[in-house]
């Protein structure tokens, strides 16, 4: 069945009915035949009825909807915008709001200054609960990671995903415990190591690197994605596998598999020059039949294969 047509000789009827509802505190009752009158004729005069009354119900999504149909109308006199601002700070538009309110505020001509003084309390509180909400989601996120080492492989993963929400203080709070404990996954170090040099953290910190304590400072670091022998070495594997696409899928994975499990000290062993051999020699891991002259070309292909084997080895620790 199509959906029932209205006509335009129904509109007063509906409200009728409207007013009947109203009289009567009926407001969900009276939004029904609301919504049905201004499918007919979206009057102004009845676009602000219908928002207030879907405030008054929670109707909160559907009502800011309406309002920001006729935006203008809203924002073009200060009763109207008192509605629309109440609108927007029961659905969290916090800039919007805020926008609104200090621009009246500090208006001269303000003429519902108290009612303007009500939703800035309004928006401050709704402000300070963010803000508790969000420092209370900060901790537990920082409590589950400090608890990594108890996890399992994917679930340390799977906790870390939480860890780019965090502010640098948080951050520094984890890195000296996490980045030198050798039962958090060396992966998820790599992965927090990078985070802090891309946020610029200029602390030194211990870390724990193939059995053996090194010194390393985020900011004088580059986050691994933008480091330039892990760019030399993408641009490499594109080269070398453009035209074999599901090898180079799988050879890209166990590519910033080996990255991650070197940063970040790659460029100690990874010599310039010798991307390629190292582009090579991961994907001989995957495809041994795959031919390439770097390796002959390579003064040590011994060393790079013995540090692949490592980093399976160092791997197997965490399956």
């Amino acid at each position: 069945m199509g959906e029932q047509i209205e006509f335009p000789k129904n509109f007063n009827m509906y409200m009728s009915q409207v007013m009947e509802h109203l009289r009567k505190g009926n407001v969900v009752e009276a939004i029904d035949y609301m919504k049905k009158a201004y499918t007919i004729r979206d009057e102004d005069s009845l676009n602000v009825l219908l928002v207030s009354s879907l405030l008054q119900a929670g109707e909160y999504e559907e009502a800011l909807r309406l309002a920001d149909e006729k935006n203008d109308f809203y924002t073009s006199d200060e009763k109207r915008l008192l509605i629309y601002v109440e609108v927007l700070l029961e659905n969290n538009q916090i800039l919007q709001s805020e926008k609104h309110i200090k621009e009246q505020l500090e208006s001269t001509a303000v003429k519902y200054a108290d009612s303007w003084n009500r939703l800035d309390s309004q928006l401050a509180e709704i402000k300070r609960v963010q803000e508790e909400n969000k420092r209370k989601e900060e901790d537990r996120i920082v409590k589950q990671l400090f608890s990594l080492a108890s996890l399992n492989t994917l679930e340390q993963f799977s906790a870390m995903k939480n860890v780019y929400t965090l502010p640098n203080a948080k951050l520094k709070q984890l890195a000296p415990q996490l980045l030198i404990n050798p039962y958090v996954h060396p992966l998820v170090r790599a992965t927090l190591f990078s985070l802090l040099a891309e946020r610029g953290v200029d602390d030194s910190y211990p870390y724990l690197w193939f059995g053996e304590v090194k010194e390393a400072t985020p900011s004088e670091t580059y986050p691994l994605e933008q480091h330039p022998t892990a760019k030399a070495i993408a641009a490499d594997l594109n080269e070398c596998l453009s035209q074999n696409p599901s090898l180079y899928q799988l050879a890209e994975n166990e590519v910033d598999t080996v990255l991650l499990m070197l940063y970040p000290f790659e460029a100690e062993i990874i010599a310039p020059g010798e991307e390629k051999a190292w582009v090579t020699s991961v994907i001989r891991t995957i495809d041994p039949t795959f031919e390439s002259a770097e390796m002959n070309e390579s003064r040590d292909s011994d060393h790079i294969l013995s540090w692949i084997e490592k980093i399976h080895s160092e791997l197997l620790r965490f399956e």
